[in-house]
């Protein structure tokens, strides 16, 4: 256990701490063991790039809660490729699939940013933690005033 931990310290030096990893570990039977590091999940790539909390809650289906440009995709699309599971998958099938968790997320993806979003880089990205745990928040209010009547 010890020496995992050392290994997995050592591979994780060049992460930044509010960054989520994806960490696979497969133990043996004679005690030793393998793990791979993927890269974050797509839907917070793309919440971060869109500077949104969350998605939207009917996806498509209503208004954008959030836009991102084609060339923030194709960026993502690159990290996204050096995951195990990607490699060898061309680049392009990467984006198509990223296009289409995007729009399940209320999430557009133009050309350029759209008018109403133009202002949405003035925003922090480490806003985006403390938004999500204050919805979180007004949520669970919700839910313990819904259940009391």
């Amino acid at each position: 256990m010890m020496s995992f931990c050392k290994e997995f310290n050592a591979r994780t030096t060049k992460v930044r701490p509010e960054v989520p990893i994806q960490v696979t570990l497969v133990p043996r039977t004679d005690r030793t063991y393998k793990f791979f590091m993927r890269t974050p999940q797509a839907q917070w790539f793309l919440q971060r790039c869109a500077r949104i909390p969350k998605g939207g809650d009917y996806g498509a289906a209503a208004a954008p809660v959030g836009n991102i440009t084609l060339k923030e995709l194709y960026h993502i699309a690159k990290a996204k490729s050096m995951d195990p599971q990607l490699v060898g998958v061309p680049v392009r099938t990467i984006c198509l699939g990223l296009i289409r968790t995007a729009k399940a997320m209320g999430i557009r993806v133009s050309r350029d940013l759209g008018p109403e979003f133009l202002k949405r880089d003035d925003e922090p990205v480490e806003g985006l933690e403390e938004k999500r745990k204050q919805l979180r928040l007004l949520n669970k209010a919700s839910k313990k005033g819904g259940k009391k009547k």
